[in-house]
């Protein structure tokens, strides 16, 4: 029997380096919004890719209020979006992906206390969905289809 990773990348996907947070089990990658490099965390449970609201500008987002407030982990908020933006992701890009920006403090402050660096964001299902993702957690990567 084929591995999985022979089988997909026989199928067109681009293989991915995960690394898992050995304290939160995270998973945390690194991926470029718009040419800037940053760490994020794949949450499979959250339905929109967000970055952190104080990097707007080393991203370099064009945003705007959204007109309805989103649920969070953390309760309600009004994030900001920024259409068309490009997110790459070792040889896979997406040049018209839609983000949120909002305030990640509660989310950096939890983990700092689990002795994690912060982040610059969240890749949520609306990235894994476009892009395919098949994640392997026993081989550490992340497939995507371009």
């Amino acid at each position: 029997m084929a591995s999985l990773k022979k089988l997909l990348l026989s199928q067109g996907y681009i293989a991915h380096q995960l690394r898992v947070a050995s304290k939160s089990g995270h998973l945390v990658t690194k991926a470029s919004i718009n040419g800037h490099l940053g760490r994020f965390i794949i949450d499979t449970g959250a339905s929109a890719t967000c970055v952190n609201q104080a990097m707007y500008k080393e991203f370099q987002l064009e945003t705007e209020f959204m007109d309805r407030q989103i649920g969070t982990a953390s309760g309600s908020l009004r994030p900001r979006i920024s259409h068309h933006n490009t997110l790459e992701l070792s040889d896979w890009s997406d040049e018209d992906v839609t983000l949120l920006s909002m305030d990640m403090s509660f989310i950096n402050t939890a983990l700092k206390t689990e002795g994690m660096r912060s982040i610059q964001g969240l890749l949520g299902a609306d990235f894994l969905i476009a892009a395919k993702a098949i994640i392997d957690y026993k081989g550490k990567k992340m497939y995507l289809k371009p």
